[in-house]
């Protein structure tokens, strides 16, 4: 079973959610202060993943995001990304190196399949 991390972190205004595999890592940067708060990543996600953030602190123009991220069922799709119209969602894939005998493991995986 592959084992997959996940992390949260927050730089001014990106709220940056972060998964990990030995083989990839994918940054998913969200800067809310691009953010409409127009909802459609709420509506399009696959894994209700996110949702509306606190709507009376944002009307009393509290800086607060208008949607939140929840990290455990967020499944780095990128549908989030592809839709939204201010460009607040940006994410970016880095594979990672991987040393010879997990390589040679993964390539004989392949060969058996």
């Amino acid at each position: 079973m592959m084992e997959i991390e996940k992390e949260m972190d927050v730089q001014d205004s990106h709220i940056l959610a972060r998964q990990k595999t030995k083989e990839r890592e994918i940054l998913l940067d969200y800067d809310y202060k691009k953010c409409a708060g127009c909802s459609i990543c709420v509506a399009l996600c696959p894994k209700n993943a996110l949702q509306e953030g606190p709507l009376q602190e944002i009307a009393k123009g509290l800086d607060a995001p208008p949607v939140l991220i929840d990290l455990d069922a967020c499944a780095f799709c990128g549908m989030c990304v592809n839709f939204c119209p201010t460009k607040a969602f940006k994410m970016t894939l880095r594979e990672l190196p991987q040393d010879k005998d997990t390589q040679e493991a993964a390539e004989s995986a392949g060969a058996q399949a």
